[in-house]
């Protein structure tokens, strides 16, 4: 019907005479792609839909359509249709999106991420002050902070060259936002502004750095989320994938089916050493990280055995990680908690335990 009315016959979205576009949103979206290579999150009709709901809301009204269906229409509308013209359309469009269901489940690819994070790194460069995030959550609408399903291509690293000059003029000049680290901006976001996010997915992470910082993730940003798993993905160059699910159990702890899979995880050129063994809360950390192994005292990576995870390291980290989650999800831990693993070449490590 809205598509059919004679005053909105031809009109495209944001035309409307009151509409203007707020450069709240604009700043965000002008960094974006065209249209022409939008990715739609859930529909290839979503510029459609937007399209028809934009003429509804400037001249026919929503009638009996309640601000959350308009909502969960415009959840199947690509990010940037909904920052540069579904907002400006009407008020009681601009209304329905500062809903969370219209936002959510929020995807976002690489050229979209990196807009979103220079954005908020513009906005905010620590992410840390309470008034510093106040007042850039106010630069977007409520909803778009409230979603429950975060869905991330992370950015390439972007590298800052120092520009030289041989003129006399040192005027200062401002300098440009740069996102060295995708992982570490998307984490800081999750701490402040994101914390409603019930299930994370995020892609494209440089591996030798996640490599050796996945224990401390696990037992900072990723502490309140019940299952964590990190996936190895054979990519040029490799990357990995992180899925993590706030109230989701984690796997069954099991030491003895911990050994099992790790030992088969092992190289084929790898020399396995027979005196390895595995705690509780090393079987926690080889059943998320699904691509690391022990062998001796230490943690490697299948796909890099050169890189070594300290294994005392691992058991201090997870310590705080395993008494939270055996508090939420008890029947996912054995009955009696069982002693850290000591090294290999200690003289209780060659002991067989005592029978009770």
């Amino acid at each position: 019907r809205a598509a059919s009315h004679p005053e909105g016959r031809g009109t495209e979205i944001g035309a409307s005479p009151q509409a203007t576009t707020t450069p709240q949103t604009s700043r965000v979206a002008a960094s974006m792609p065209g249209h022409e290579a939008v990715e739609p999150a859930r529909g290839d009709t979503a510029p459609g839909v937007a399209a028809t709901l934009a003429v509804a809301g400037a001249s026919a009204g929503f009638g009996i359509l309640s601000a959350d269906l308009v909502a969960s229409v415009m959840s199947f509308v690509d990010l940037p249709t909904k920052l540069v013209s579904a907002i400006v359309a009407s008020w009681s469009l601009r209304q329905a999106m500062q809903c969370r269901v219209a936002w959510d489940p929020l995807h976002l690819n690489q050229a979209y991420g990196k807009a979103v994070l220079r954005f908020l790194k513009r906005s905010d460069p620590l992410g840390c002050f309470a008034a510093d995030v106040r007042n850039t959550k106010r630069r977007l609408p409520a909803g778009f902070f409230e979603v429950h399903r975060l869905d991330c291509v992370l950015m390439n690293p972007e590298t800052h060259e120092i520009e030289q000059s041989d003129t006399e003029d040192d005027t200062p000049r401002p300098r440009p936002v740069v996102i060295t680290d995708p992982l570490d901006e998307v984490c800081k976001r999750l701490r402040n502004y994101f914390t409603g996010v019930r299930e994370l997915s995020i892609s494209n992470i440089e591996d030798y750095r996640m490599d050796y910082r996945f224990v401390g993730l696990r037992a900072s940003s990723l502490a309140e989320y019940g299952f964590v798993e990190l996936v190895h993905q054979a990519t040029t160059p490799p990357t990995y994938s992180l899925l993590a699910r706030r109230d989701a159990p984690p796997r069954k702890v099991d030491s003895a089916a911990a050994r099992v899979e790790n030992r088969s995880r092992l190289p084929p050129e790898a020399c396995w050493d027979e005196r390895t063994s595995i705690s509780e809360r090393e079987a926690l950390y080889l059943a998320e990280h699904r691509s690391a192994y022990k062998n001796g005292n230490d943690f490697h990576l299948a796909h890099a055995c050169y890189r070594t995870v300290k294994s005392h390291g691992v058991r201090k980290r997870y310590k705080a990680v395993v008494s939270t989650l055996r508090k939420r999800f008890p029947e996912q831990f054995p009955i009696r908690g069982e002693r850290p693993s000591p090294p290999c070449d200690s003289p209780r490590a060659l002991t067989p335990p005592r029978s009770p």
